[in-house]
């Protein structure tokens, strides 16, 4: 099903949306006004200013290099960027390789239907070369082996099939395709963990909800100071998080049929991969 828009194309794949697990949280459009990605007042510094702190334009930027660098392939020709939020991505996609056409799949319809359009016009992300796909990251809507890269922003740790997810990306992707992920959360459970364990307790209790959504795009949730290492598991249940140590990582993507680089740095607060399918020319 194909719905009309002033200037981009959007497709319908999922008609319930808004009932998928975590649908309600991700679809209140006041939750979003918090937030630094709610930029249809015109602020689009503030969101800016809130990915170059969490380091993800530079993970995108490393990742490219490295998937060249590695695999010999980048972000060029066809690419799906799955849970893409307000689209935020898109213009960095564009920018850093030769896109032909990008599908930009999410299942909240304010995200994708309000403030996507806005991220793309104001950024000028040619409308013919975008199709705005309101569905499942699980369920592409699109033949095998049919994409050259899958682009997935703070996107992997809120699916609770992971492993459903990589056989879908597997599907879609052409063999000397490239899968890039970034945004992940850095879970072990050594002292640097622990220490982040225990000033995500203080911030939740000493700063104002509306201050932690302004700076960190959320809440935070701790409910110990010490904490046990099942707890440096645990996600945030209310938005659908969930924590992986990097050798569950690894043992996902392997499974799946995936070589995977994986990039971490110093400045950055979260960790990113860098995919390509084993055995692919």
């Amino acid at each position: 099903m194909v719905m009309a828009t002033d200037r981009y194309e959007t497709v319908e794949w999922l008609k319930d949306a808004d009932r998928l697990t975590y649908g309600d949280y991700w679809n209140d459009e006041q939750e979003e006004r918090q937030k630094p990605f709610w930029i249809l007042d015109g602020n689009f510094a503030s969101m800016e200013a809130y990915l170059a702190r969490n380091g993800f334009p530079a993970q995108l930027r490393a990742c490219v290099d490295r998937a060249r660098a590695r695999f010999g392939r980048g972000v060029d020709g066809v690419g799906v960027d799955l849970g893409a939020g307000n689209l935020w991505a898109a213009p960095h996609l564009f920018a850093l390789g030769n896109v032909e056409h990008l599908y930009c799949v999410e299942y909240s319809r304010h995200r994708l239907l309000k403030l996507g359009p806005a991220v793309l016009d104001h950024y000028g992300v040619p409308p013919n070369r975008v199709t705005l796909a309101l569905g499942d990251l699980h369920s592409i809507r699109l033949q095998d082996a049919s994409v050259d890269f899958v682009f997935l922003s703070a996107a992997f740790h809120h699916s609770d099939q992971p492993d459903n997810l990589l056989r879908e990306i597997r599907r879609v992707l052409k063999p000397g395709g490239v899968v890039i992920i970034i945004g992940e959360h850095i879970t072990d459970a050594g002292i640097l963990s622990r220490l982040r364990h225990m000033a995500k307790f203080i911030v939740a209790r000493t700063v104002p909800a509306v201050a932690q959504k302004s700076l960190f795009g959320r809440t935070l949730t701790a409910e110990r100071f010490v904490p046990r290492d099942e707890d440096l598991l645990i996600g945030d249940s209310r938005l659908g998080d969930h924590a992986y140590m990097l050798n569950q990582y690894r043992t996902m993507f392997a499974a799946a049929g995936f070589a995977c680089e994986v990039l971490r740095r110093r400045e950055w607060p979260y960790q990113a991969f860098v995919l390509a399918p084993i055995g692919a020319a």
